[in-house]
């Protein structure tokens, strides 16, 4: 419990700062995403479908602070008997890095730390059950920006505590909404 708490502390001080720095313009944007859970997590669950609502302020020309909140929703999958069903809502912040100078077509690569609640259940002979957790969770990956478009690929790690079972593929497609 005090690791969550230093860790959120941590994001809103850097945020805080963050926003003090800032001189470009603020963006919103909203990214439609896949989540192919891996290893022991593909196990139990099957291909996440959501959507994360984005937000970016520039602290540098060429690194962005970034936040991402969301929902995913896992599709069902049958295992041994049991039908298992999980879902995710991440609230994420991080940086992005572009590579390439120029404005209407950027390459770069981002990370991201914060909290991910999950939730599964699973339905075994007529018996169901269910929980939820808060974890601290991850993304480490890269894109391609052009105009209003954002397709981006990351390694998702929705515990880090658990990462060498608890980890999938994510791709997102966004749009640049507005400016702030």
């Amino acid at each position: 419990m005090l690791t969550s708490r230093a860790a959120l502390c941590s994001f809103l001080v850097l945020l805080a700062a963050g926003t003090a720095a800032a001189d470009g313009a603020k963006t919103l944007g909203i990214d439609g995403g896949l989540a192919l859970p891996t290893g022991d997590w593909g196990d139990a669950a099957g291909v996440g479908i959501g959507a994360l609502a984005r937000f970016e302020m520039p602290l540098r020309p060429k690194l962005t602070l970034t936040a991402r909140a969301g929902y995913l929703q896992h599709l069902s999958k049958e295992n041994n008997g049991a039908d298992s069903s999980s879902s995710e809502l991440p609230l994420l912040g991080g940086v992005r890095y572009d590579f390439s100078g120029d404005d209407n077509a950027q390459l770069y690569g981002g990370a991201e730390l914060g909290f991910i609640m999950s939730r599964i259940s699973i339905d075994v002979n007529g018996q169901s059950m269910s929980d939820s957790d808060t974890n601290l969770g991850m993304t480490l990956g890269g894109g391609y920006r052009t105009g209003k478009l954002d397709l981006r690929a990351n390694l998702l790690f929705p515990d880090v505590g658990e990462l060498g079972d608890v980890m999938g593929l994510m791709a997102t497609l966004g749009y640049h909404l507005t400016t702030l």
